[in-house]
């Protein structure tokens, strides 16, 4: 019936005035060839995009599995019998290859929160056991097209992030944040040449030396924030090797050295910059404000003081800038500085802990775009 009206386009609209010819049956042939022709494409485009795993990386996914602790069972897709890896929890696999590019294992799916967060004891624990534990076995590098690694918020005890990860040569994402890895930060993360993101958030121990991210030229994000970097004096000039950095977090990084002054500065790229809750106790640098693509930009804590240059190295430059937290930065307490901020497209503004006046608040009142004040 269906390819009656197909055909139905080949003959006269008139139906009962058509005649049965040759013309007809070669149409309604025709037409029939074309619905076998486009079912036959269908299945084999079904066929195409089903790929079975590669049994190597099946296996060695199955021995990463054995090394960990996972209390609630968060990979009991991940069993033996099943040659289809790429349906597994927290797996993703390319399509035409079957390679595995993708292992997607956050705990606490990926809200990570401290012990404080949590109202009683029972909550805590229910909380603990909700994040894989254990250790990182050396079988992932077995997934040789391996491009996203995500293990955040989980519970390894304190080991060290093993030296392996820097040999995954496709990786692009790699954020081990906030999932209790100790000891050293290992230098060969600066072999990861194709890596955008790198977050290691939250990481216990002092790192004396940063200079392996001058190699991570293609890296847009990156986090580090609560890492010791107290004794990594020469941080800004690292982070100046990054030219494609769009997002960096450094807060509570034991960070003292501002370097007031940086010849030519290459963060062009860079829209949001966090330095929070690190106390620089000194004057506000000059060359924050020749960043002047940045959104968002929060200080909170850093305890800047004195006066803010004028021209080209004030708030004025910062024409894009929507998010501006400077709470406990007496530098904020002046007339001068917060006329720079009026008539900005400011969203969100902190200014508490600041000693402004309530005096200079009318010089605030062009900010039309607000939606946020602390005060």
């Amino acid at each position: 019936m269906w390819d009656y009206y197909v055909c139905k386009i080949c003959i006269n609209d008139d139906i009962s005035s058509v005649q049965p010819s040759f013309a007809y049956f070669s149409c309604y042939h025709l037409c029939l060839l074309v619905v076998l022709a486009l079912f036959h494409s269908c299945l084999s485009n079904q066929n195409s995009h089903h790929v079975l795993c590669i049994d190597a990386e099946r296996q060695a996914l199955l021995e990463f599995k054995h090394a960990l602790i996972d209390e609630t069972k968060q990979l009991a897709s991940w069993v033996a019998g099943d040659k289809e890896c790429c349906t597994w929890a927290g797996i993703g696999c390319d399509n035409s290859t079957g390679h595995v590019h993708r292992v997607h294992l956050p705990g606490l799916d990926g809200h990570c929160h401290s012990q404080n967060y949590y109202d009683t004891e029972n909550e805590y624990e229910e909380a603990s056991k909700q994040r894989l534990k254990g250790d990182i076995s050396s079988s992932l590098l077995d997934l040789k097209q391996l491009k996203h690694l995500d293990l955040r918020c989980n519970d390894f005890g304190g080991i060290k992030v093993p030296k392996f990860i820097g040999s995954f040569q496709n990786l692009r994402y790699l954020n081990l944040s906030k999932s209790n890895f100790g000891g050293i930060i290992p230098p060969q993360l600066g072999n990861l040449s194709e890596l955008h993101v790198l977050s290691l958030g939250s990481f216990h121990h002092t790192v004396m030396n940063i200079q392996w991210l001058s190699s991570l030229g293609m890296l847009h994000h990156l986090d580090m924030s609560g890492v010791d970097l107290s004794k990594a004096t020469d941080w800004l000039q690292v982070i100046n090797t990054l030219p494609s950095l769009v997002q960096l977090y450094l807060s509570s990084c034991e960070l003292s050295n501002i370097h007031p002054c940086v010849p030519g500065l290459n963060l062009t790229s860079l829209s949001l910059l966090d330095l929070s809750f690190n106390n620089f106790h000194s004057f506000v640098p000059e060359w924050l404000f020749s960043i002047t693509s940045l959104v968002s930009l929060d200080l909170t804590w850093c305890h800047f003081h004195g006066r803010v240059p004028s021209g080209i190295h004030s708030f004025r430059n910062l024409t894009s800038l929507e998010l501006l937290h400077v709470a406990k930065n007496d530098f904020m307490n002046s007339t001068l500085v917060l006329k720079e901020l009026s008539g900005s497209s400011l969203v969100s503004l902190d200014i508490s802990s600041c000693g402004v006046s309530s005096l200079h608040l009318d010089t605030l009142r062009n900010l039309t775009s607000l939606i946020s004040l602390e005060l």
